[in-house]
């Protein structure tokens, strides 16, 4: 990477990004007709934080997820069986940095409706997109003994995890990095996979899925930008430019008023 005069900076497209990063070990906890559950995690002294909050449950609904008074934001819920109508359920929540304690201890509470079977898991990550573009979605729901859950399209520096709910009365055997598995009653589990160095196009596959149903939402989670607002990067593998802003896309107007007149140029929109 080569820094020049001011903010100009030239580098190829993998160094314009930090990289998501996995803090600690994952936590998990469980009950068979739990309508609240808890669950700490500890929090490092990190910049740009998220809290993922991944939640399994058959036949009920999430009320809340928060850490103290501060809610997460849903991102996916899936329901599994043949045609995504059956009692099989998968979560995910997260919640920012601007909510969670540094350097801490963070107590995930978690409440819904009636239902059995229940499970959260919790992920600490950091160096991670603070808007919500910076996080997105993937579904999958079958009866087969191998599930079919993809994360697509991920670019260097991106996080990729899911959470899996079966109908199963063997340990689903999953093909990237576990978080973490839980066995919730005889014939139900909800496991969790990663990869913190994800291919573009990725099978989160899980193979011995041995019962009727199952339900499965994935991820991708963005990196935050390496540079600060302003920044001009030029791309020395793909020739484009970016201005990077940390409140959204600047309008041509107002950058010809900042004077950038970047012919060709393409915007990165980054919020933090």
């Amino acid at each position: 990477m080569e820094f020049l005069a001011g903010n100009r900076i030239r580098g190829t497209s993998a160094e314009k990004t930090q990289s998501v990063t996995l803090d600690g070990t994952p936590q998990s906890n469980s009950g068979t007709t739990a309508t609240s559950l808890s669950e700490s995690i500890t929090v490092g002294d990190h910049v740009s934080k998220a809290l993922i909050v991944l939640v399994t449950q058959q036949s009920g609904s999430t009320t809340s997820v928060k850490v103290g008074s501060n809610s997460f934001t849903n991102l996916v819920i899936t329901n599994g069986g043949s045609s995504g109508t059956g009692t099989q359920r998968t979560e995910i929540w997260y919640l920012l940095d601007g909510d969670i304690t540094n350097n801490a201890s963070n107590q995930v509470d978690w409440v819904g409706s009636a239902g059995s079977r229940v499970s959260i898991g919790v992920y600490s990550l950091y160096n991670v997109d603070q808007s919500a573009s910076g996080f997105v979605s993937s579904f999958a729901y079958g009866t087969a003994s191998t599930t079919t859950g993809e994360v697509n399209s991920v670019v260097s520096g991106d996080f990729i995890l899911d959470i899996l709910s079966a109908n199963s009365s063997t340990q689903p055997t999953d093909t990237l990095t576990e978080g973490y598995n839980v066995l919730i009653s005889t014939n139900r589990y909800a496991v969790s996979q990663y990869d913190a160095s994800p291919s573009t196009d990725n099978d989160m596959f899980y193979s011995n899925v041995t019962g009727a149903e199952w339900a499965w939402s994935g991820a991708r989670i963005k990196p935050i930008s390496k540079f600060t607002d302003g920044s001009i990067f030029y791309e020395t593998d793909t020739n484009k430019s970016y201005v990077l802003y940390r409140q959204g896309i600047r309008s041509k107007q107002q950058h010809l008023d900042r004077g950038l007149i970047l012919n060709g140029s393409k915007l990165f929109n980054h919020r933090g």
